[in-house]
């Protein structure tokens, strides 16, 4: 199958809008942040995992995004559960986000690095 590469451009924003719309639930939901909070926390925790997907977009296979964006979920959901929905376990602040920020960023690399083999699997071809 072949896709254009606005179109595996446009997959790419989306899975990159779709993370970004995860950590505004749980911010906004969950943790009640306000729009200076959501800001510095997306800033500190969530922009530097999400670099090789903002990069992808610019390589030959867009797409690279996408997987990107599929290994980097997991981590805020389970930060957003730790967070939000796990009982606590008292004992000082929240330390959910540290390993998204620690194992997010490998994990994205990760992705963005089998999404090309994947597709080439798949018979998924980018037009230029």
């Amino acid at each position: 199958m072949r896709i254009q590469r606005t179109r595996a451009r446009l997959a790419g924003i989306l899975a990159i809008t779709a993370v970004v719309a995860l950590q505004a639930v749980i911010g906004f939901g969950c943790h009640g942040q306000d729009l200076h909070a959501f800001a510095v926390g997306f800033g500190v925790f969530v922009l530097p995992p999400l670099v090789p997907a903002l990069v992808a977009l610019g390589t030959a296979n867009p797409l690279r995004a996408v997987g990107a964006c599929a290994l980097f979920a997991p981590w805020l959901l389970w930060a957003g559960y730790v967070g939000c929905i796990r009982p606590d376990a008292g004992g000082g602040a929240s330390m959910a986000y540290v390993p998204v920020l620690l194992y997010g960023f490998p994990s994205a690399v990760l992705g963005a690095l089998l999404a090309g083999p994947v597709c080439r699997r798949l018979g998924i071809a980018i037009d230029p």
